[in-house]
Parts: structure tokens; C-alpha cells; sequence
């Protein structure tokens, strides 16, 4: 391998490796205490348009270590465990791609809380769609 090639290789190589899905249960960097409101199992009912009606997921936050870790099920394409976490003011976001079709989409999971219920605001595909809902910790 001459050296030119080693370098167009690179990116490529530098590419998949960050593609790669984290391991189950790595935790985010994200400080477990600034979200403590949001630990537990929530079971939020998502509007969908497109597939007429209403889908629970469930999403499951914890504190591990000390960082957040969240965990999505009964959704689209099986239980996912999301390192891809941040606080943007009162929300929680929990971002993470799925695929569906031959292909891989980004999605944006912003929870609020309200009171003792948790509003969700998920915005697929870079902003293709959104759907929303509302849920309640188990």
C-alpha cells in the first residue's frame, strides 16, 4: 500500500469505526444529578400520523455510574440502548439512528417534564417528521 492510498483509506476506515452502535449499557457523558428528575421507566403513548394512531414506547433512563444511560423498547425495530445524551434546558435529549428499509435515519427524542407526567417530541429523518406524546413513569 503506497502511502496516497493508505490516506484515501483512512477517512473511510475512521468512518465505520464511528458508525459503529455503542456497547450495551455504555453511559453518556452526561452527569446523572442534573437530570435525576428523569430516572425511571416512562411508558410514552406517541402520536403517529403516518401510521394512524397512537404506539407506546417505553423508555427506560437511569443512573449508572453516575451518568445518564437510556434504554428505548417497544419501538420501531426493538429495544436500543441510547449513549447519545444532553441536556438543553428543561429537556432531555436522547439522540440515536434506527434504520428501516435499506436505510439509516437519525432520530431526536426531546422529553419535558410536567409535574408527574413526561411529554416526548421525536423528530425523524432531520426533520422528515415528528410525532409527540405524552407517558407516565411506571
Amino acid at each position: 500500500m503506497t502511502t496516497q492510498q493508505g490516506w484515501t483509506a483512512a477517512p473511510v476506515l475512521v468512518g465505520l469505526l464511528l458508525a459503529e452502535p455503542a456497547a450495551a449499557g455504555q453511559a453518556s457523558m452526561l452527569d446523572a444529578s442534573e437530570v435525576s428528575a428523569f430516572m425511571g421507566t416512562w411508558v410514552i403513548a406517541m402520536e403517529s400520523p403516518r401510521r394512524g394512531g397512537t404506539r407506546n414506547q417505553t423508555v427506560v433512563i437511569r443512573n449508572e455510574g453516575g451518568k445518564v444511560t437510556a434504554r428505548i423498547e417497544d419501538g420501531r425495530g426493538g429495544a436500543l440502548d441510547i449513549t447519545d445524551i444532553a441536556k438543553d434546558g428543561d429537556s432531555l435529549i436522547l439522540s440515536f439512528e434506527r434504520s428501516g428499509r435499506g436505510r439509516t435515519f437519525p432520530v431526536v427524542l426531546a422529553l419535558t417534564l410536567d409535574g408527574e407526567m413526561i411529554n416526548a417530541s421525536q423528530d425523524i429523518g432531520g426533520g422528515r417528521f415528528t410525532i409527540s406524546g405524552s407517558g407516565q413513569k411506571q
